[in-house]
């Protein structure tokens, strides 16, 4: 079976989002299904990549090498399961840069896609705010929003590309995933 791309924002997705900043590992917390819904989503053939806005680098807020701790801290208990997120893309410009990985544009994805030669489109973005799903639609992709995160309200239904579902958490979203790719075997 070809496995196929599935792209996830971190904060208000992975783990807590808190404001301003995850500036250093020790404020990075997985939520506590995390780790069983990106298993589950790669049993079900998926190979994960994190397409995240990480501002607070550029700002002076978020050390790189505090980006760097937070990804192993996320790719550890993955290894641990056998597998990884296959790639990590950040994008640490500022909002005022317009820089094209710097969501909504859909830079990280199309990156993605060009470094790792797929098409990304009907490929799934799960994220937690309009940028991640506006990102995804840019490139063709499916939308799924979570509630874990920035949007908790019924705000969504305004957005210029609304999403295709809307979970509670992220193991709900790869559930339903991963329940959609065994139906479609």
């Amino acid at each position: 079976m070809k496995r196929k791309p599935l792209f996830l924002d971190r904060d208000g997705v992975l783990n807590e989002d808190i404001k301003p900043y995850v500036s250093h590992r020790s404020k990075l917390k997985l939520f506590p299904y995390t780790v069983e819904a990106l298993c589950l989503l790669n049993q079900a053939g998926y190979d994960l990549y994190v397409i995240s806005n990480q501002q607070g680098v550029s700002l002076g807020i978020t050390p790189q090498r505090e980006l760097e701790a937070m990804v192993e801290m996320i790719q550890s208990p993955l290894r641990e399961s056998g597998f990884e997120i296959r790639r990590f893309y950040h994008c640490t410009a500022r909002d005022s840069d317009n820089h094209p990985w710097r969501k909504p544009s859909p830079g990280m994805i199309l990156s993605a896609s060009e470094e790792f030669d797929f098409d990304p489109t009907g490929a799934f973005v799960i994220g937690d705010k309009w940028s991640d799903i506006e990102a995804g639609a840019r490139a063709g992709c499916r939308g799924l929003l979570v509630k874990t995160g920035v949007t908790e309200d019924d705000s969504y239904k305004q957005w210029k590309y609304p999403p295709e579902q809307v979970f509670e958490n992220l193991l709900e979203a790869a559930q339903w995933v991963a329940q959609l790719s065994a139906e479609e075997v």
